[in-house]
Parts: structure tokens; sequence; C-alpha cells
């Protein structure tokens, strides 16, 4: 199911998700860790849209003084900022996916 070059991947990601005592741990703690920091990167993604919703309100409603290129910039870096953890939540349930595989091999 994983050819050579997808597993390089893979181990490539563990080192970026896992700290280095996690590594050397045994696939089921590798994998409760890593659904761990899945959960984790969820309130990450909420406070980010918390944080789009309350700068959108605070602009619309003219309760801020802030001008709209402000507000475009900010809204810049937290759409982006969600796009990223969106994406690490990928590749660890990628990781998390592979283990599962791994460990039933």
């Amino acid at each position: 199911m994983y050819d050579k070059n997808e597993q390089q991947r893979l181990h490539s990601y563990l080192n970026i998700h896992l700290k280095k005592d996690q590594l050397e741990l045994s696939p089921e703690k590798k994998i409760e860790a890593l659904q761990k920091r899945d959960r984790a990167k969820m309130w990450h993604i909420i406070i980010n849209v918390i944080a789009i919703l309350f700068f959108g309100y605070s602009f619309y409603y003219n309760i801020t003084e802030l001008g709209q290129t402000f507000f475009y910039i900010i809204f810049a870096v937290f759409g982006v900022n969600v796009g990223l953890i969106l994406y690490q939540k990928k590749q660890i349930n990628e990781l998390i996916s592979f283990l599962k595989w791994k460990k039933d091999q």
C-alpha cells in the first residue's frame, strides 16, 4: 500500500509532528500522541475562526476604527493560518493511517 518513497515522506512527517522522545515509542503510543496533537490542532482552528469572526464583527458594525486595509491583512493572515493548520491535520491523519497499517503488518 505504501511504497518506499511514500514511507520516507511519512517518516519525515513523523520527525516534524512528534518530539524526539516520542519517536522511540511503540506505534500505539505514537498514534495516541498524534491523536492528541490532532485535537490540539482543532482547538487552534477554532481559536483562529473566532478571531476572524471577532474582527469581522468589529469591522462590519464599526466598533473598531481600524482601516479596511488592516482588516484585510488580519483576515488574510488568519485565513492562511487556518489553511496551514488544516494541512497539518491532513498530515497527522495520514500518519495515523500509516502507523495503523504498519502496526498491522
